[in-house]
């Protein structure tokens, strides 16, 4: 199976961030400095390898993501590991689970009546229960998105 991975470079001599994203089957046939000088570590250094989670939207582990739901809508952070999760609304224990998960940035928001948009149980919710998310980028080429939804 071919996974799709994102490298996140930083110039060493400018700071400016290059990303470039592989196939393991190109990773494997080629050394890979031969794939790019970002690999050069004198020139550039590696800040962040990650997991493609959606191949059609472009997520990656590490992603910043809005997720919509009938709570409301709230920005998550893309991860992959362990995690635990609560589909009931806290009537049972939460289950240790494994995988690709979003967890709410800001755990604490609430609507305009005062209502929990991230309830407890929606903290760390795997990505295959999500109904809908949209890309909003990742902290290494857009950091002012973690700085605006702290803001909050």
């Amino acid at each position: 199976m071919d996974i799709l991975m994102r490298y996140v470079f930083k110039h060493r001599a400018s700071g400016n961030i290059e990303t470039k994203v592989f196939l393991t089957s190109q990773l494997e046939a080629r050394a890979a400095k031969k794939l790019s000088p970002c690999f050069d570590e004198l020139q550039y250094e590696l800040i962040s390898r990650d997991l493609c989670f959606d191949k059609e939207k472009g997520v990656f582990v590490g992603d910043l993501i809005n997720v919509t739901t009938w709570f409301g809508n709230y920005i998550a952070s893309v991860k992959f590991g362990e995690y635990e999760q609560d589909g009931s609304g806290d009537e049972y224990e939460p289950s240790k689970c494994f995988g690709f998960y979003a967890e709410a940035v800001i755990k604490t928001i609430t609507d305009e009546d005062g209502f929990e948009v991230v309830p407890d149980y929606l903290v760390q919710n795997s990505m295959l229960e999500l109904e809908s998310y949209k890309r909003l980028g990742n902290i290494y080429e857009n950091p002012e998105l973690l700085k605006t939804e702290e803001a909050h």
